[in-house]
């Protein structure tokens, strides 16, 4: 068994478990362990960059950030892997998901994210429940910056049909669509996810495959745990990830733990 050296793991649905929106204090210390052991950790996510650090507050200098489902990945606020969509399609994608009446969209740059909001509440939740650095606009023209992600909120009554209709859409298009929560959906560049985001991590890190280990539990992570040699899968994934071929895991420290002691 190859020594492991990295360890990524997915935010909601894996380690933020039954709807959490804070880590498990558990967690920091064994990520400090795993740093003395020179073993690097990965927050990978669908979440903005800022959100994620204030997640990871009390270890925010010692973990990588792989943010916006692979788009962005940063270190010590550095960008070491960006992804961009072409501007016309992300004009295109973002004004199918405001004409849509049940979505909300969200649009990523680096630093901040953009809302055409149809209601003050969804300003909220993007602001206070999922932390995120917020621009409020009235057009995604306004937007200067390359977009890195565009995503859409809807009720999860409302998802599967507003999903069906957006897909159908773009599905010629060069973006990839992945459904990343019960409410959630991205779309970014083609070829753009976590995966590839870990493919170009380790090798600026020199770092093999069989030398990474990755948990997740939805189709956002499914690249990731393919990729790596050290996959985990949650036991409350997504259905539809049953077909993942990958250790079942309970809960992430639990994982870590073991991991540490093989170490």
């Amino acid at each position: 068994m190859s020594r492991i050296k990295l360890i990524a793991s997915d935010l909601d649905g894996t380690l933020l478990l039954n709807g959490a929106q804070s880590c498990d204090p558990e967690l920091f210390p064994l990520i400090e362990e795993l740093a003395k052991k020179d073993v690097y950790f990965v927050a990978a996510s669908g979440r903005q960059y800022h959100s994620l650090q204030r997640l990871f507050a009390p270890v925010r200098d010692k973990i990588l950030y792989l943010c916006e489902n692979g788009s962005l990945v940063m270190h010590t606020n550095q960008v070491l892997v960006k992804t961009y969509m072409e501007d016309s399609l992300a004009m295109d994608i973002c004004h199918a998901i405001i004409d849509h009446p049940d979505c909300e969209v969200l649009i990523s740059g680096e630093r901040t994210c953009y809302l055409v909001p149809k209601t003050q509440g969804f300003v909220t939740h993007v602001k206070e429940v999922l932390g995120n650095h917020v621009t409020v606009i009235d057009t995604p023209e306004r937007i200067e910056e390359e977009v890195i992600k565009i995503s859409y909120f809807a009720q999860p009554d409302k998802l599967k049909a507003a999903t069906d209709l957006l897909m159908d859409k773009f599905k010629d298009s060069d973006c990839e669509i992945t459904v990343s929560g019960n409410s959630w959906v991205d779309f970014v560049a083609k070829g753009t996810g976590k995966g590839e985001a870990l493919e170009k991590l380790g090798k600026k890190l020199g770092i093999l495959p069989e030398e990474m280990a990755a948990f997740g539990d939805n189709e956002n992570d499914r690249t990731m745990l393919s990729f790596v040699g050290h996959p985990y899968l949650m036991e409350k994934c997504n259905p539809t990830m049953e077909d993942v071929e990958a250790k079942r895991c309970k809960k992430v420290e639990e994982s870590l733990r073991e991991i540490l002691r093989e170490l």
